[in-house]
């Protein structure tokens, strides 16, 4: 496989999570890290690329402050 150099630029928030995640995945360096963020996000499924988080949190969020929820028992079984 032939490997391409490419120079990014990124905020300082984003590269300490890169730096949080190079240590829990015992990674040797970043460029490991990158690589394998880029080949994750470019697997996600479509569906998921495009689908507001943030959105969905507060309409969440809403829902839960009208008590808009449900509760379900399980029977104190612990479920997968």
């Amino acid at each position: 496989m032939e490997k391409c150099v490419l120079k990014i630029s990124l905020p300082d928030e984003i590269l300490a999570e890169i730096y949080k995640n190079k240590q829990l995945r015992h990674k040797q360096t970043i460029e490991d890290v990158v690589v394998d963020l880029i080949d994750y996000a470019l697997k996600l499924p479509y569906y998921f690329m495009n689908f507001d988080w943030e959105k969905a949190e507060d309409e969440a969020n809403h829902e839960i402050f009208l008590g808009e929820t449900k509760s379900f028992d399980y029977g104190g079984q612990v479920c997968p």
